[in-house]
């Protein structure tokens, strides 16, 4: 083992935005710590696959706190915290899809040659909820694995009412299956008239149109299906998300600490909403989208001042094997 064969460097750049780019013999990946620390790339080098998805028309650039989200994502995997909709919570007002993902992060980078492994600390400070995030990003040598601690630290005098989620947007095509072991899928109400009253609430997966038919969220069909729905998957069996892909003979798996991250959100653009198609898969501390209500049905989570809390996400990759 050498540290050649697990690397890290900030000597780069993409449209004027410093990237680090860590590497091993599986992994490619570009970091833009200026810009929310967002993951731009998660590139599987045996078949030069990047798993994360770049919307056709926008590119990465900096912008002001409060701008509004959709109108400038580039797509990758972005950090959400401490809300998703615009709300007014006690009296503050916080911006479309929290603070986290609009603000620069601090970086350092740490390589272990002993154990073959390189890890990007990124660091912020939110202004509005008194909030430190921190999260490390490690590679190993030999492993087609991503392993992240994050940590949130509550530095002011008052208990912080949150949702935090990470926020992954990803490749897909008509092949691929969202494959999440739970038993209970509650349809976001924006997107309610796609279905049928009975199935505002549903035994995951399968949900029914206002036509009557049945629909398997766990299968992802082409873009010209022009459709786009938000979804909560809850009652988690296990803190797991697979994304099965048979045609690049690529899946994915996302694991973490279903106490913590208790809900899944889905948004599934499929062609329906700006002529987008992919999916974003978060795992997330609470639900639904807006804060304010989220708080009002008790459905969020309590930092108390001085407290922190601690989770593990590990994202794998492996090629993927039909079952006989």
């Amino acid at each position: 083992m050498t540290s050649e064969t697990v690397t890290a460097t900030d000597e780069w750049s993409y449209r004027g935005n410093r990237a680090v780019v860590l590497e091993n013999e599986y992994l490619k990946l570009s970091v833009f710590p200026e810009l929310g620390a967002k993951i731009y790339d998660i590139l599987y080098k045996p078949f030069r696959r990047n798993l994360l998805w770049h919307h056709p028309r926008i590119y990465p650039h900096k912008v002001p706190l409060g701008t509004s989200f959709d109108d400038v994502w580039c797509g990758g995997w972005d950090e959400i915290f401490p809300n998703d909709a615009p709300c007014i919570v006690e009296g503050q007002r916080y911006h479309d899809m929290g603070e986290a993902w609009s603000i620069p992060w601090e970086y350092s980078i740490a390589r272990d040659t002993d154990t073959g492994t390189v890890t990007l600390f990124t660091t912020t400070m939110t202004p509005i909820m008194a909030c430190k995030l921190t999260r490390a990003l490690t590679i190993r040598d030999g492993e087609p694995s991503v392993y992240f601690r994050y940590v949130l630290e509550n530095t002011g005098y008052d208990a912080l009412k949150f949702l935090w989620k990470i926020h992954p947007a990803f490749q897909i095509n008509e092949s691929c299956r969202i494959e999440i072991p739970a038993r209970t899928g509650i349809v976001d109400p924006r997107y309610r008239d796609l279905y049928s009253e009975s199935s505002n609430t549903y035994r995951w997966p399968k949900v029914n149109n206002r036509q009557g038919e049945t629909i398997d969220l766990s299968r992802v069909p082409p873009p010209t299906a022009r459709t786009c729905s938000l979804h909560y998957v809850t009652d988690l069996d296990d803190g797991v998300v697979t994304l099965q892909n048979p045609r690049d003979n690529i899946d994915l798996k996302i694991r973490f600490n279903k106490q913590i991250l208790n809900t899944v959100w889905l948004f599934l653009a499929y062609g329906g909403y700006r002529s987008l198609y992919t999916a974003v898969i978060e795992p997330s501390t609470s639900y639904p989208y807006d804060l304010a209500q989220a708080i009002s049905e008790g459905h969020y989570s309590r930092l108390e001042p001085g407290k922190q809390l601690n989770c593990d996400i590990d994202v794998q990759l492996s090629e993927h094997f039909n079952s006989p």
